[in-house]
């Protein structure tokens, strides 16, 4: 269900930007999002929640118990 603010109707369409420039887009979408969420990542410096518990489960496996 629509939210206020959304937009009812959207419709991208390249074929005035392959008129007038000859553009083509070489990248789909799915391969588009992957490359910006990885990008997004990255440059904001976010490590996911998963990587979180992996990363601290894997530092608490390499301690070594000292006391006997």
């Amino acid at each position: 269900m629509p939210r206020n603010g959304d937009v009812p109707y959207t419709h991208a369409n390249v074929t005035l930007a392959y008129k007038d420039f000859g553009y083509k887009p070489t990248t789909d979408l799915a391969s588009g999002l992957r490359k910006f969420v990885k990008w997004y990542v990255s440059y904001y410096g976010i490590e996911s929640r998963v990587k979180k518990e992996m990363d601290s489960g894997k530092k608490g496996s390499q301690q070594t118990d000292e006391s006997g």
